[in-house]
Parts: C-alpha cells; sequence; structure tokens
C-alpha cells in the first residue's frame, strides 16, 4: 500500500454488511490498535436522520473559529474520500490516509483470523482509520457524525462524549432501525451516555419522549438568533442547533466567534448553486425532500422549477410526490439510478404509474438539457449528487 488510491481501495474492499447485534467487531479492532478512541480529546457526537452532516460542519467551524484543534468525521463524501476526516477544514493528507490506513490494514491481520468470517466492515474500518488518526494529533476537540443510528453505530466507542446530538428523526434504514418513530429514537438515543449534555432539533413529540427518558435533560435551540449557517430554510433550525451544541461543549465562546464560524461554514451539495439556475441538495429521504421542497418555495416564490431525482429504492422519496405535484410552479423528472454496490434504485416505472404527470429521460444529463425551468434541483441520493456535482467540477 503505498498510495492513496490503494489506501482508499483497501478500505472499499472491505465487507459492506453484516450482523449488528453489537459492536464486538469494532471493539476487537480497535484493541488490537491500543484502543485509540481512549485518546481523544472531549468529543460531540452527533446523529439524525436529516441534518447531521450540516450541523457537524458548523459546529467544527464555530469550535475552530473559537481557537480549539478540531478533527471532524462525517459520511458520506461528496467529492473526495478525504472529505470524510479533517482537521480545522483540512482534509487528511494523502500520506497520512496511506500511513493510517496501513497500521489499521496490520492490526486487521490478527483480527481478521479471529473473528473470521464476521471480520470488521467497510465503515468500521474506515472509522477505525478515522480514530487512529485523531489520537495522533494533539487536538482539543473532536466533532463525530454517526454513519447510520447511533446505539449499533461504529462510532459508538468513544469514551469522552461531552454532548449528544439528534438532529432530527425520521423514518429511514427501517431495516436496521425500527419501524416506527419511537424505535429509531431508540437507536438514535443510544450515543447519549452518564455524562452526556443532549442537544435536540426539532423532533416528533415521540421520539422525544423516548430520547428525553434517555436523557437527565435536553437542550433546544434558539431558531434565528444568528444569521444562518449554510443556505435554505431548512438550515434555520440546524444553524439554531448547531449554536445550542456549541454553548453546550463551552459557553466562553463568544456570538462573534459563533457568527463567523457559521459565515465560513460550507458544505458542498445542501442547497448549492453550482450554476446561476442549476442547484445541488442532498436530499435523500423523504424527510429532506419535504424540506428541500418548503426551502424552494419560500427562496423562489412563483418560479417554474424541475426537480431532477436519481434516488435509492429505500428512501421513500415518492410519498412526498403528492403534495410537491400540487404545485404548478413544480415538475419532477425521474432518472434511473443504481447506488454503490448494487444497490436498488427508485423503480422508474413503478412511480410514473403512480403519478403519471412525472416525467422520465434515461440520464441526468439528458434531463438538465431539457429543463426550460427557472431553476433546475437535481436532488435524491448523495451518491447521485456526488456524480453530478464531480462532473460540473471538471
Amino acid at each position: 500500500m503505498k498510495t492513496v488510491e490503494e489506501a482508499i481501495a483497501y478500505i472499499h474492499n472491505r465487507p459492506k454488511g453484516g450482523r449488528k447485534e453489537s459492536l464486538y467487531r469494532m471493539k476487537a479492532l480497535l484493541a488490537a490498535l491500543d484502543n485509540p478512541q481512549n485518546q481523544l480529546p472531549k468529543a460531540i457526537h452527533i446523529t439524525g436522520t436529516n441534518g447531521k452532516g450540516s450541523v457537524s460542519t458548523m459546529v467544527s467551524n464555530i469550535l475552530r473559529v473559537a481557537g480549539y484543534d478540531t478533527g471532524l468525521f462525517v459520511s458520506p463524501f461528496i467529492t473526495n474520500f478525504r472529505e470524510r476526516i479533517q482537521i480545522n477544514n483540512e482534509l487528511i493528507p494523502e500520506a497520512d490516509l496511506v500511513a493510517t490506513t496501513k497500521i489499521v490494514a496490520k492490526a486487521l491481520v490478527d483480527v481478521d483470523k479471529e473473528l473470521f468470517p464476521d471480520i470488521p466492515l467497510e465503515f468500521e474500518v474506515l472509522t477505525a482509520v478515522m480514530l487512529t488518526y485523531f489520537a495522533s494529533k494533539n487536538l482539543d476537540a473532536v466533532v463525530i457524525e454517526v454513519g447510520i443510528g447511533g446505539l449499533l453505530d461504529s462510532t459508538n466507542v468513544l469514551s469522552k462524549t461531552k454532548v449528544a446530538v439528534v438532529t432530527s428523526v425520521g423514518l429511514d434504514h427501517q431495516k436496521m432501525l425500527g419501524n416506527t418513530i419511537s424505535e429509531i429514537a431508540a437507536q438514535k438515543s443510544g450515543i447519549i451516555h452518564d455524562e452526556s449534555t443532549v442537544v435536540i432539533g426539532d423532533l416528533p413529540a415521540e421520539a422525544c419522549k423516548v430520547i428525553e427518558e434517555k436523557a437527565s435533560g435536553v437542550i433546544k435551540g434558539k431558531k434565528n438568533e444568528f444569521k444562518s449557517g449554510l443556505p435554505g430554510q431548512y438550515q434555520i433550525e440546524n444553524t439554531a442547533t448547531a449554536v445550542a451544541t456549541v454553548r453546550a461543549f463551552d459557553q466562553q465562546i463568544s456570538n462573534h466567534c459563533i457568527q463567523s464560524g457559521l459565515n465560513e461554514s460550507i458544505f458542498a451539495g445542501r442547497y448549492e448553486l453550482i450554476q446561476p439556475n442549476i442547484m445541488l441538495d442532498g436530499a435523500h429521504n423523504a424527510q429532506g425532500i419535504r424540506a428541500l421542497y418548503q426551502s424552494l418555495i419560500t427562496s423562489y416564490p412563483n418560479k417554474k422549477i424541475s426537480l431532477i431525482i436519481g434516488s435509492l429504492m429505500d428512501k421513500n422519496v415518492s410519498v412526498e410526490f403528492d403534495e410537491i405535484l400540487k404545485n404548478k410552479w413544480f415538475n419532477i423528472v425521474l432518472v434511473p439510478f443504481v447506488g454503490p454496490n448494487g444497490r436498488q434504485g427508485l423503480s422508474v416505472e413503478k412511480t410514473i404509474a403512480m403519478y403519471p404527470q412525472i416525467s422520465t429521460v434515461s440520464n441526468w444529463h439528458q434531463a438538465v438539457e431539457k429543463s426550460r425551468a427557472s431553476l433546475t434541483v437535481l436532488t435524491g441520493s448523495l451518491y447521485f449528487v456526488s456524480e453530478v456535482r464531480e462532473y460540473y467540477a471538471r
């Protein structure tokens, strides 16, 4: 393993899925690495159906401006794999990613033998790389975004979680997390530990009940106290959550540092205008599509808007189509999309049969060329948005 491409390929070539009854694989790997999670500074651990990436980005920027050397872990990436592991807004250097992956790979030789055939998975290995890298740096804080859920997520091994954050709770990843809001909230509340301060976003009542039973108390942010750190109406709530999180971490951080950090926040693929009339937004599930639609009707009243959607089957985005199609200013175009590892995309044929007013073309390039809308929005899976953004970045 000599190049960054080889290191990334090594991580991607790990198994993608496996049993999730416990964190035993993750703990075995970390033990072989001398438990780097115990060498980290105080952590902010962030979960949520939507908004966790935005909140993580704003929180880390505020801490950086306030003088904290801050590690940030987010997933997935949009244009560069190294976006997932950052320190003070700087992507992990290629040489460091290679060196750290080699350390983890060496530990995996014995771990794989011990646990075979149920060996550590791709995201578990990536998490171990992140923890090992951060432990090698003299950091003041780490901001860690959960992959999926919380209770059994590979990031839920942190020994110094000062602030646990739940940005939102909606129906997503039901096969892994449960079929009800309460069940999903229970999984997400798994990141709450005895010494953690708990910050929540705008959650459904049933989710609040579950989390309040787990926590000794919860904190909510105050909307519109600061100018939003990222564009889009849905970022008003995320900004309030980010500010509440920072204050829970350090009450001495000034309002000036908070606003400066918000102003410097950039998050690719979130309400991002890549051309004057073309927007990208990673509204990858029903809750996200709803938030995107509400932002668009506020930001672009009485403007013709075309939503070009490339979505995965299990994200249930179509449940929002009835509401969107009532609006005469909107039209929806579906494009075929297959996710990584052959993950099934939304069935274009079945969806159009249910919604005959929706159109389709063979690919998103044609959809953009044919669009006559004032604003064309490409949305759906974050993998789809990443593909589009990479094309326009050339």
